[in-house]
C-alpha cells in the first residue's frame, strides 16, 4: 500500500484547469514509470510519486490503482494499491470494498464487473450513478472520472481510475491514448511482480464462476475450450459436455449456422470484424433445441500463437418479452384488441399508402355509463360496440379505438365518404344490448374525405366530430380548421392575459335600480377583455371559451377581487358623505361552486377588503344549481352563513321550475331579458311576469327584472310588484371611475 500526498504545483484552491495536458508530460511519466521496471522493488513505490506527477500534468483531483480479488464463495471484492488525491481529499491507498457476490450486487455493480471483464473503460459522473458505487465515490469526493481496466494476459486484473473535479471533463484523444499506455505498463508490471500466468488463470477462473452472464470461450478453429457456470445454465450443457466441440454446432441455432462459419472464416482471413467489441443481439440453441434471445459482446485475445475469442451472452428473453408487452400497450387497445391511434398510424405507415380519409365517431355518453354503471360495464359496452363495427366494416378499411370515447376508420381511396357517413350514423343510432339491457348512444361522427397522409386525415375527421355545427355527421371543409385556429388563437391570448395578471382582464359596473324610487342600490361586475392583438372581446366569446378551456374559474375569482376592491373604495367615499352603502354582485360559475373551500375564500377576500357579507350578492344560473342541487344548496347555505345574498340569475332560461326553488337558500330571483321584449304590447307576457314576480314573493325572495330597456317595460314591471330593475334604461356598464361618481337616484327612470 503506498500513499501519495504531494501537493501538484498550482493546486492551492483545491483544483487545476483541464487545459494544461500535454503529450511530453503523459511520455515524461511513461517513462519514469518503464525506468522502474528495471529495478526490483515493488512496482507501486514506482507509481506513487509519478501519479502525483500525473495529476498535476492533467489537472486531477486523484489517481488511484485498484486490484480485484474474486472467488466462487466470498465473491468479488476491489483493494486501492496506489492513490494520489489533490490536497483536501481522503486517501484510498488500502481500503478494500467489501466482497460481494454476484446475487449480492447492485445492478451497476454486476454491469461494471461485466463490462471491465470485457475491457471496457468505463467513464461519467458520479451523480449519474447508483447504489453502492455512487456512495463510495461520493465519499471518496470523485465528481468525474475515467477508469480503464489492467488486463493481465486477457484477464482483468483490476482497474485503473482518474478523477477530475470538473463534472463536464472531458477526456481528450491525447489524454485517453496516454492513459491506456500507462495502464498497459501497469499490466506488464503486475505480470512481473506476480510471475504472470499462475495468478492469472487464479483470476480468471475465479471471475469466470461468479460471472452472472454466460462466458464462452473458442479458439481459432471454432472449438469450445471454456464454458463457465453461467453458460452452463443458459444452454443446458456441462462444461466437461461442450469441451472441444465446435462452437457452430452446439449452442447457434440451425439457421445461423452456415453465416457463423462464413463470418468466422472471413475475419481469420483478414477481414475486418463486425462483431468484436460491439453490442448485438442474435439468437442461441439449448441442448433441447429451444432457441431464445442473446445478447452477446466478442473480444478477441491473443496469446502466443493462439487466437481466442471469448464471448460474454446474457439471455434476454425476460427483455424481449417486456419489449413487446410495451409494444403492445403502446399500439393496441387493452379492451377491445383493436389498433389505438398510434397503431393505426404505425399500420398505414407499414403499408405505405395514402389514406382516402378517415371517419371518427364520438361517444360521449360513455363516460356517464362508466360513472354511473361501473367501469366494468362500460368496457362490455366498448367491446360490444367494437364488434359491430367491425362486422360492419368496408373492405380494406381499418378499425381503431382512437380514444376513451371514440372510434376510427381508415378508409382506402374510392370509397363514397358520405354513403359511409350514413351508414355509420344509423349503425351508431341503432340500439345496443348488453347483459340484457338495452342503451341508445349519442354518438357524434366526423369524416375526411380527401385522400392523404394518415395523420392529417385522423386530425380532420376528429376536427369535424368535435365541430359544435348543427348536424349528427359532418364532413370536414377549411373552414373548421380555421375556426379552430381563430380559437386556439384567442384561448392562448386568454391564458397569456391572464397569466400576465394586468388590466386585459377587467370589470365593468352595470347599475341595480329600485323600480319604484329609481335609486341605485348596488352594481353587477361583469367581465371584459381588451387584448392587445385581439382587440375588444365580446363577452359572448371569451366567457364560452373560458368555460371549455377551463379558465372560468380564473377569471372569476379575477373578477370577484376587483369587485370587492371597487365595493369597498364607492363605499367608503359614500360612508364619508353619509349615504348608504351599494352592494356588489358578482357571477360564480358551476365549477367554482364545486370548489371545496369556496365559502373560506370568499370570507378571507371579504375581510382583506373590508366589506360586510351583506354587500356581496353572489349570482348562479338555473343550469348550475341543477347539475348538482344538493351541492349547490350546501354551499349556498355556507356561503348565506357569510351574510351573503344568492341571486339566482337567468331565471327562465333553464328549466323554470319554480320546484326547486322552494328548497334553496336563494334571496333574489332575476329574470331574464327574454320577458321583457313584449312586455309593454302582449298581455299574455305581463301575466306570466306578474305569476313569477308573485311566486317569488311567496318564497321571500325580492325580484331583479333584467333587460329592462324602455320606460313602458319599467312601468309595466312596478305595476307588477317588481322590486328592482337592470338594463340599457338605467345604466350601461361602466368603468370603476363612471361607477364611483354615479348618483344616488334615476330620476328619469321613474316617469311614464
Amino acid at each position: 500500500m503506498v500513499d501519495a500526498t504531494i501537493e501538484p504545483p498550482g493546486m492551492a484552491g483545491g483544483m487545476v484547469s483541464a487545459g494544461g495536458t500535454t503529450a511530453s508530460g503523459l511520455l515524461s511519466v511513461m517513462s519514469g514509470f518503464i525506468a522502474g521496471l528495471f529495478h526490483q522493488r515493488p512496482f507501486a513505490e514506482d507509481l506513487a510519486p509519478l501519479l502525483a506527477r500525473l495529476g498535476a500534468d492533467l489537472a486531477l483531483s486523484r489517481a488511484a490503482l485498484f486490484e480485484v480479488h474474486s472467488s466462487a464463495a466470498a465473491g468479488l471484492c476491489v483493494t486501492c494499491r496506489v492513490d494520489w488525491a489533490r490536497k483536501g481529499l481522503p486517501l484510498l491507498a488500502g481500503n478494500t470494498h467489501p466482497p460481494v457476490r454476484p446475487d449480492e450486487a447492485d445492478a451497476l455493480q454486476r454491469d461494471w464487473a461485466e463490462r471491465r471483464t470485457r475491457g471496457e473503460v468505463i467513464e461519467g459522473r458520479t451523480d449519474d450513478l447508483t447504489g453502492y458505487l455512487r456512495a463510495f465515490f461520493e465519499a471518496a469526493e470523485i465528481v468525474s472520472f475515467y477508469t480503464l481496466p489492467v488486463m493481465v494476459d486477457g484477464r482483468w486484473w483490476g482497474h485503473f481510475c482518474v478523477s477530475s473535479d470538473e463534472p463536464a471533463r472531458l477526456w481528450t484523444g491525447e489524454e485517453r491514448a496516454g492513459l491506456q499506455a500507462l495502464t498497459e505498463l501497469i499490466a506488464l508490471a503486475v505480470e512481473r511482480s506476480h510471475g504472470r500466468r499462475a495468478l492469472s488463470e487464479a483470476t480468471r477462473l475465479a471471475m469466470l464462476a461468479a460471472a452472472l452472464d454466460g462466458i464462452v470461450t473458442i479458439d481459432e478453429a471454432g472449438q469450445i475450450v471454456d464454458f463457465n457456470p453461467a453458460a452452463e445454465a443458459m444452454f443446458g450443457y456441462s462444461r466437461a459436455d461442450v469441451t472441444g466441440r465446435f462452437l457452430g454446432d452446439t449452442i447457434i441455432p440451425t439457421h445461423l449456422r452456415d453465416a457463423h462459419r462464413a463470418g468466422m472464416a472471413r475475419y481469420l482471413a483478414g477481414a475486418n470484424p463486425h462483431i468484436l467489441g460491439r453490442r448485438i443481439e442474435v439468437e442461441g440453441a439449448t441442448r433441447g433445441g429451444r432457441v431464445f434471445p442473446i445478447e452477446l459482446t466478442v473480444t478477441e485475445i491473443r496469446t502466443g500463437t493462439r487466437r481466442l475469442f471469448t464471448a460474454y451472452l446474457r439471455d434476454i428473453s425476460d427483455r424481449r418479452r417486456a419489449k413487446e408487452a410495451l409494444e403492445t400497450l403502446a399500439y393496441s387497445d387493452t379492451v377491445t384488441g383493436l389498433p389505438n391511434r398510434a397503431g393505426l398510424v404505425r399500420l398505414m405507415r407499414q403499408q405505405g399508402e395514402t389514406v382516402g380519409g378517415a371517419l371518427v365517431m364520438r361517444m360521449s355518453d360513455l363516460a356517464i355509463l362508466g360513472a354511473s354503471l361501473g367501469e366494468a360495464f362500460a368496457q362490455q359496452m366498448i367491446a360490444a360496440i367494437a364488434a359491430r363495427l367491425s362486422g360492419h366494416l368496408p373492405a380494406q378499411a381499418h378499425l381503431g379505438r382512437t380514444g376513451e370515447n371514440e372510434f376510427a376508420i381508415i378508409f382506402p381511396t374510392g370509397m363514397a365518404p358520405e354513403r359511409l357517413g350514413r351508414q355509420f350514423e344509423a349503425l351508431m343510432h341503432a340500439p345496443l344490448e348488453v347483459e340484457g339491457r338495452r342503451f341508445y348512444l349519442d354518438a357524434n361522427l366526423g369524416l375526411a374525405a380527401r385522400a392523404g397522409r394518415i395523420e392529417q386525415s385522423l386530425r380532420d375527421a376528429e376536427m369535424a366530430c368535435r365541430s359544435e355545427r348543427a348536424g349528427r355527421w359532418r364532413v370536414f371543409d377549411d373552414s373548421l380548421r380555421a375556426d379552430h385556429q381563430q380559437r386556439l388563437a384567442m384561448e392562448i391570448a386568454l391564458r397569456e392575459a391572464l397569466a400576465a395578471g394586468g388590466d386585459e382582464i377587467y370589470p365593468v359596473f352595470q347599475p341595480v335600480v329600485e323600480s319604484r324610487s329609481g335609486r341605485v342600490l348596488g352594481f353587477e361586475a361583469l367581465a371584459r377583455w381588451r387584448s392587445p392583438r385581439l382587440g375588444q372581446v365580446t363577452p359572448g366569446a371569451f366567457i364560452a371559451l373560458a368555460e371549455t378551456a377551463g379558465l372560468i374559474d380564473r377569471i372569476g375569482e379575477l373578477i370577484l377581487e376587483r369587485a370587492l376592491g371597487a365595493c369597498a373604495r364607492w363605499n367608503a367615499a359614500r360612508a364619508a358623505l353619509g349615504q348608504a352603502p351599494r352592494f356588489i354582485a358578482v357571477n360564480l360559475a358551476a365549477s367554482q361552486l364545486t370548489v371545496p373551500d369556496l365559502a373560506e375564500r370568499i370570507a378571507a377576500r371579504l375581510a382583506r377588503h373590508g366589506v360586510p357579507g351583506a354587500m356581496l350578492h353572489l349570482e348562479l344560473t338555473e343550469s348550475t344549481l341543477l347539475a348538482q342541487p344538493d351541492a349547490a344548496a350546501q354551499m349556498m347555505h355556507r356561503l348565506r352563513a357569510l351574510g351573503c345574498r344568492i341571486a339566482i340569475d337567468d331565471f327562465g332560461t333553464g328549466y323554470s321550475s319554480f320546484s326547486y326553488l322552494q328548497h334553496l337558500p336563494a334571496d333574489v330571483l332575476k329574470i331574464d331579458r327574454a320577458f321583457m321584449t313584449e312586455l309593454a304590447t302582449q298581455p299574455r307576457a305581463r301575466k306570466i311576469l306578474g305569476v313569477m314576480i308573485d311566486l317569488a314573493h311567496a318564497l321571500g325572495m325580492s325580484v331583479v327584472a333584467e333587460g329592462i330597456e324602455t320606460v313602458e317595460a319599467l312601468a309595466v314591471l312596478e305595476g307588477l310588484g317588481g322590486d328592482a330593475v337592470q338594463g340599457f334604461l338605467t345604466g350601461h356598464p361602466m368603468p370603476l371611475e363612471a361607477a364611483l361618481e354615479h348618483p344616488d337616484g334615476i330620476a328619469w327612470a321613474r316617469q311614464g
